[in-house]
C-alpha cells in the first residue's frame, strides 16, 4: 500500500488572541505527530509512506492536488487541529479530487472531541481517534488486506452510510515501545524559530499527558496520567537528532520536570556520553529546584518555558493554576543565574478578571524580568473546562466551536471571555503588555549584548519593528 501523510497548510488558520507577528514568527516545526506515525507504519508493515509538510513548502491546496495526483497514494492520513480544521479539509477535497478510490483519514485533537462532526463530511473515509501509531497501522493493513474494521479500537467510520465507532483505545503505558520519529523524511533545514540560538531545529515528545488541572488545558486526547520515556530512550533520540546535523531541539512535553529521578537521569546521561546539543523544556515552578536546575544546565539545556499565567493570586485560583508567584519569582531568578532562558506564558482576560488584575500580571511579567514572555487573550479552547465554564455561565453565547466543526468557515473567529473587560480593551491591553516588556531599555540593552551573529540581530530587529506596529 502507498501511503501519503500530510501536513496541512495555515492559509485558513484561525488566528489565536495574539498579536500576527507572535504567530508568524514563531517559526516552523516539524509535524512530530505524523512522523510518529510514518514511523510506526515502516516498523510494522512493508508499505510504503511519504510525508508531505504543505506548510513548510508553502504550498496551497492546488499545489497539493499535483503531488498526490504524482505521488497516487492509496490512503491519505491528515492531521486535524480544531484551529487547521479547513485547511485539512481542503488537503481531504485534493485527495478526493484526484480519486473517490483514495481513501482519506484524519487524525489528531479535532477528531477526538468532534468525531460526529467531523465524519460526516463527504470527502473523509475514517477517523483515528486519540494516541493513533497503532490506531494507523492497523486501518492501513485492513484496507490492504481486506481485514475486519470492526476490531480495530479508536477507529471511526462510514459504513454503508453508517457511522461506527469502535471502542476507545487504551492509552500506551509503555511510550518506549514506539520507534523514533522519523525525521529523516523531512527536509530539516525548513524548520526554524525565533527562540532558537542555532538551526536546524526539531521537536521531541518525551511524555504524555499532564496531572495538573488548569481549566484552560486543551488536550484531553493524550489523558491526565503522567506517561513518561525511560532516560535511555530519549538521550538515544537526541543522539539520533545530532547524527542528523539538528542543533537544537524543542521539547514539547507539557511538563518535562514532573519526575525528578527521570529529569536528573537524562541529564547525567547526556552528560556522560558528552552529546553536544541544544534543548529547551516546559516546566512548572512547582516541580524544578537549585539542584535539577544547575544539572539541566550542565546538560545543554538552553531554555525553560514556564506557564505563570497572571500576576494576581485570585486569577490563578480560578484558573485552578498551583502556583505561588513568590515561588515563581525565586525560580525565575534562579533559573537566569545558571545561564538557562526562560520564556513566561501570561494570559489577559480570564474568569473574573478586571483592568486593575490584568495591569498586575502585566507588572508582575516585569518584576520576572524573562528573556521572552507570551501573551495571549483567554480563548476558550474546546473540550475544557474553561470552555463548559463559559457555556453555563451564559459568558459564551452559544456552543460555537461545534457549530464551527460542522459548518467552518475561513471568516470564523472564536469570542472572548467578556465578563468584565470587551474585545477591544483586551485588544488594548494585549499590546500594552508586549511593548511595557521588550521595550524596556533594560531588556533591549541586555537582547542587543547577547547577539551572537549579524543574522541573529536582523531577525530580532524584524520582530522589534513588527512589535511596533502592534
Amino acid at each position: 500500500m502507498n501511503i501519503l501523510l500530510i501536513h496541512p497548510p495555515d492559509r485558513n488558520l484561525i488566528r489565536t488572541n495574539v498579536p500576527a507577528f507572535v504567530d508568524e514568527e514563531t517559526g516552523c516545526y516539524p509535524p512530530i505527530g505524523l512522523l510518529y506515525v510514518a514511523a510506526s507504519v515502516l516498523k510494522q508493515t512493508a508499505h510504503q509512506v511519504t510525508i508531505l509538510d504543505a506548510k513548510a513548502e508553502g504550498l496551497d491546496e492546488q499545489a497539493v492536488g499535483e503531488r498526490i495526483r504524482a505521488l497516487c497514494p492509496d490512503l491519505v492520513g491528515i492531521q486535524t487541529l480544531t484551529f487547521s480544521l479547513l485547511d485539512s479539509l481542503h488537503m481531504a477535497r485534493a485527495a478526493k479530487a484526484v480519486s473517490r478510490d483514495i481513501k482519506v483519514v484524519l487524525g489528531g485533537p479535532h477528531t477526538w472531541i468532534f468525531p460526529e462532526e467531523t465524519i460526516a463530511f463527504d470527502d473523509v473515509d475514517f477517523l483515528v481517534l486519540g494516541e493513533g501509531e497503532q490506531t494507523f497501522v492497523e486501518l492501513a493493513n485492513a484496507l490492504d488486506r481486506g481485514g475486519d474494521l470492526h476490531v480495530i479500537p479508536g477507529l471511526v467510520y462510514k459504513d454503508n452510510g453508517k457511522v461506527v465507532k469502535t471502542p476507545q483505545r487504551p492509552l500506551i503505558a509503555n511510550l518506549d515501545v514506539l520507534p523514533y520519529p522519523q525525521r529523516d523524511m523531512l527536509q530539516i533545514n525548513r524548520y526554524r524559530t525565533v527562540l532558537a540560538r542555532h538551526l536546524p531545529i526539531t521537536t521531541m515528545i518525551t511524555s504524555r499527558g499532564c496531572p495538573y488541572r488548569c481549566i484552560f488545558c486543551d488536550r484531553p486526547h493524550l489523558g491526565k496520567r503522567f506517561r513518561a520515556r525511560s532516560p535511555e530512550s530519549v538521550v538515544g533520540e537526541m543522539e539520533q537528532c545530532k547524527r542528523l546535523d539538528i542543533q537544537e531541539i524543542f521539547i514539547y512535553d507539557d511538563t518535562f520536570t514532573i519526575d525528578r529521578a527521570r529529569v536528573l537521569a537524562i541529564c547525567e546521561l547526556i552528560i556522560r556520553r558528552k552529546l553536544d546539543i541544544g534543548w529547551d523544556i516546559r516546566a512548572h515552578v512547582n516541580t524544578v529546584d537549585p539542584e535539577m536546575l544547575r544539572l539541566l544546565g550542565r546538560a545543554g539545556c538552553i531554555r525553560i518555558h514556564y506557564g505563570v499565567e497572571s500576576g494576581n493570586p485570585a486569577i490563578l485560583k480560578v484558573l485552578q493554576k498551583d502556583l505561588n508567584l513568590e515561588r515563581a519569582k525565586e525560580v525565575f531568578t534562579v533559573t537566569r543565574k545558571l545561564g538557562i532562558q526562560t520564556l513566561g506564558y501570561f494570559m489577559i482576560g480570564n474568569p473574573t478578571e478586571t483592568a486593575t488584575q490584568v495591569h498586575e500580571t502585566i507588572q508582575f511579567a516585569k518584576i520576572l524580568d524573562a528573556d521572552f514572555v507570551h501573551f495571549s487573550v483567554t480563548t476558550p479552547f474546546p473540550a475544557t473546562q474553561l470552555y463548559r465554564l463559559g457555556l453555563d455561565t451564559g459568558v459564551l453565547p452559544y456552543d460555537y466551536w461545534r457549530e464551527y466543526a460542522r459548518n467552518p468557515s475561513a471568516d470564523f473567529v472564536p469570542p472572548l471571555w467578556e465578563e468584565h473587560l470587551k474585545q477591544e480593551q483586551l485588544h488594548a491591553m494585549l499590546s500594552k503588555a508586549y511593548r511595557a516588556f521588550y521595550f524596556r531599555p533594560k531588556y533591549l540593552l541586555r537582547q542587543t549584548l547577547r547577539v551572537r551573529s549579524l543574522r541573529e540581530f536582523l531577525r530580532k530587529a524584524k520582530v522589534g519593528l513588527r512589535m511596533l506596529k502592534v
